[in-house]
């Protein structure tokens, strides 16, 4: 028998094309095709990014779909791992973090991801790779490394892996898009892409069915994927009776217009 809160919540790491030189998919369509393979929750994982979050979370509500915000942290197309919020407070910890590295391009995000509040961590599984996983922290298992799975110590520890079947396409146009994008970023030939520099052209929303019978022999895996999207929620106010922006920073537009004014020529020389 179906569960259908199992198949509401399968996707922790979906992309639109605000993982810049990467995704291809734009926000509001990515919610599209979740409301037509039924889904409910969706997670917005953008990559070392959060533009798109927002209007994901305001489009949302017309597909009925739970919005879910994390980052999938990466170095090039090399994942390290993703932060998913449970509320507004990881929401914010995420973007503090994240800002770090787009304030300093020479540092590199680490192997071990850092601990904060009212966040999960998903690492991208490593066939042989140690991994010391905390409460909060899960190991994201592929289709692709299902094999290896049955012989890692890990399938005796079923209860910190879940589900990681990404999104960042929609068709094969899509992925041809993609991996002219990342040519692009990497300045070279479409030809000399190195397969490491891309994305898998399977990295696409699958119907319901076709995942469950992909992780048919470890049923724990879709029910951990469940659990943890199930406790994120996030609430943010779109509503026309309280606007988001006011009408003065502090007490007036004129003592605005000098505090802006002030701060632009204190910060003209880093710039």
């Amino acid at each position: 028998m179906r569960n259908h809160k199992q198949q509401e919540q399968m996707y922790l790491n979906c992309h639109t094309y605000y993982s810049l030189r990467y995704g291809t998919i734009k926000p509001e369509q990515l919610l599209a095709i979740a409301s037509e393979n039924g889904l409910q929750t969706l997670a917005l994982t953008d990559i070392n990014n959060t533009s798109a979050c927002l209007d994901f979370v305001r489009l949302s509500s017309k597909y009925k779909i739970k919005p879910v915000l994390g980052v999938d942290f990466r170095n090039g197309a090399q994942q390290q791992f993703i932060l998913i919020a449970k509320n507004n407070n990881g929401y914010k910890n995420i973007n503090d973090y994240l800002s770090k590295f787009l304030h300093d391009s020479e540092l590199k995000i680490p192997e071990i991801a850092p601990e904060l509040d009212d966040v999960f961590v998903i690492y991208p599984y490593i066939h042989k790779k140690t991994y010391h996983l905390k409460e909060h922290e899960f190991l994201g298992i592929k289709p692709k490394d299902l094999n290896h799975l049955k012989f890692s110590k890990w399938n005796a520890f079923r209860n910190k892996l879940v589900v990681l079947q990404t999104v960042s396409f929609q068709n094969k146009k899509d992925f041809n898009t993609h991996r002219l994008l990342r040519a692009i970023d990497n300045n070279t030939l479409l030809s000399k892409l190195s397969k490491s520099e891309q994305g898998q052209e399977t990295d696409r929303m699958l119907p319901y069915q076709e995942l469950c019978d992909t992780y048919r022999e470890f049923p724990e895996l879709i029910k951990n994927t469940a659990s943890i999207l199930d406790k994120c929620h996030s609430d943010f106010d779109f509503s026309h009776e309280n606007p988001n922006n006011p009408h003065s920073y502090i007490q007036n537009e004129a003592l605005d217009f000098r505090l802006f004014r002030k701060l632009a020529y204190a910060g003209l020389h880093y710039r």
